[in-house]
């Protein structure tokens, strides 16, 4: 390619690709992982864990969808405390609650769960131990939806590197290989892989969202004054705030490419 070629060839008539570009692939929202976790048909007798439950949004959603009983674990307290707080407030302390605990040693006896929920946790966690402890308390026909992101060849070394540090994510659990043979070694079937890449993100935008553009302007607002918001925040807020910025940009560019899972045991 010659500046000649470029400008005379390329960039003269470009516009019925970039037409192209800016219809909609149609992409699918957030919504399909409950549409995913249906096909495990769930029901009012079913014994949920909700591993890394946060506030309990994702438990409430589906105590409301299915009728199953909801059981949310967090590491983190203020996570169990706003979780409490919500369940109260939906009126669904008899079929939902939240305790302290981490996916490498779950709180539930052997066998006694029916399905585990498991969205954005596994980049955390010792995937190996969080795995055979999910393995541990499933019945023996019991399945998980895991949600997880993972890296590509697009993310550079160092801007792995750097999210990675400022997010507490486990280098190794970004690689998808990784999962499967872990999940595998565990006792997980894989039954179905589905790459969502950048849809819901394309979805949020295309239905008035400006998150993306939000998170570009803080970054560019970030890089311009580091100094100061280092000097008044210091360096751990700054990454971990600038790599959540970026973790929506790299998923937009095929960086990072979230992958639903769902798993059986044995």
């Amino acid at each position: 390619m010659n500046a000649v070629t470029l400008y005379n060839d390329i960039w003269s008539n470009t516009s019925e690709l970039e037409a192209r570009c800016k219809e909609s692939l149609n992409p699918r929202g957030s919504d399909m992982l409950y549409e995913l976790f249906a096909r495990f048909s769930p029901t009012a007798h079913s014994e949920v864990i909700d591993i890394g439950c946060r506030d309990a949004r994702y438990a409430i959603e589906l105590a409301n969808r299915f009728g199953c009983r909801m059981f949310g674990i967090d590491p983190a307290p203020i996570h169990i405390e706003r979780a409490r707080n919500n369940i109260a407030e939906a009126g669904l302390a008899d079929r939902v609650r939240a305790e302290l605990g981490g996916i490498e040693a779950l709180p539930a006896a052997d066998g006694s769960v029916d399905l585990i929920w498991c969205r954005d946790v596994l980049n955390h966690v010792d995937l190996p131990r969080g795995l055979a402890e999910c393995v541990r308390v499933l019945k023996p026909s019991g399945q998980m939806l895991v949600y997880q992101t993972f890296a590509t060849a697009e993310l550079e070394d160092h801007e792995a590197a750097r999210i990675y540090a400022a997010m507490a994510i486990v280098p190794q659990n970004m690689d998808e290989g990784f999962f499967q043979a872990t999940a595998q070694a565990a006792g997980l079937s894989i039954t179905t892989r589905d790459v969502v890449s950048s849809e819901w993100r394309e979805r949020w935008a295309e239905d008035g969202s400006a998150a993306l553009l939000d998170d570009l302007l803080a970054v560019a607002r970030m890089r311009r004054i580091e100094t100061t918001l280092v000097a008044d925040y210091g360096r751990a807020h700054y990454e971990a705030t600038y790599a959540s910025c970026l973790w929506g940009i790299y998923q937009m560019l095929g960086k990072l490419q979230p992958t639903i899972y769902l798993l059986a045991k044995g």
